[in-house]
C-alpha cells in the first residue's frame, strides 16, 4: 500500500510540474501580447513610435502622451532637434492619428492599420 501512495504522489507532482510549465509558456505569451492590448492612448503612443522608425527617424524622445476627452495629444522629439507631434482622435472609430515631423505631416490615417503592419512585419 505505501508502494501505491508513493507512486501516486509522485504522478500528481509531476502533472503539476507539467501544468505549471505549460501556464508559464501562456503567460509569457500573453506578456508578449500586451503592447498591443492597452487603452487608446497606448495605442496611439506605439503607433506613433512605429510610424517614426519605419521612416528611420532617429528618436531622441519618444512620445510622451496626454489624453483629453475624445483626443490623444503627444510631443517628442529627434536627435536632430526637430519637434514630434502627434494629435489623435480615439473618439471616431476607427482611431486616427496625425504624425508631423517639425511642420512635415508623416502619417495621417488609422491608428490600429499602422499597429497591424508593424505586427505584420515582426512576424
Amino acid at each position: 500500500m505505501a508502494v501505491v501512495m508513493t507512486s501516486l504522489r509522485l504522478r500528481t507532482a509531476a502533472v503539476a510540474v507539467v501544468v505549471t510549465v505549460a501556464l508559464t509558456g501562456c503567460a509569457s505569451q500573453i506578456s508578449g501580447l500586451a503592447p498591443v492590448g492597452g487603452d487608446a492612448l497606448t495605442g496611439v503612443r506605439t503607433a506613433a513610435v512605429d510610424v517614426l522608425l519605419a521612416k528611420k527617424f532617429g528618436l531622441l524622445q519618444a512620445p510622451v502622451c496626454t489624453e483629453v476627452a475624445d483626443a490623444v495629444s503627444c510631443v517628442g522629439s529627434l536627435t536632430d532637434g526637430q519637434v514630434i507631434s502627434v494629435q489623435a482622435d480615439i473618439g471616431t472609430d476607427p482611431h486616427t492619428m496625425t504624425v508631423k515631423v517639425g511642420s512635415n505631416v508623416v502619417y495621417d490615417g488609422e491608428v490600429q492599420k499602422v499597429l497591424d503592419d508593424a505586427a505584420r512585419a515582426a512576424t
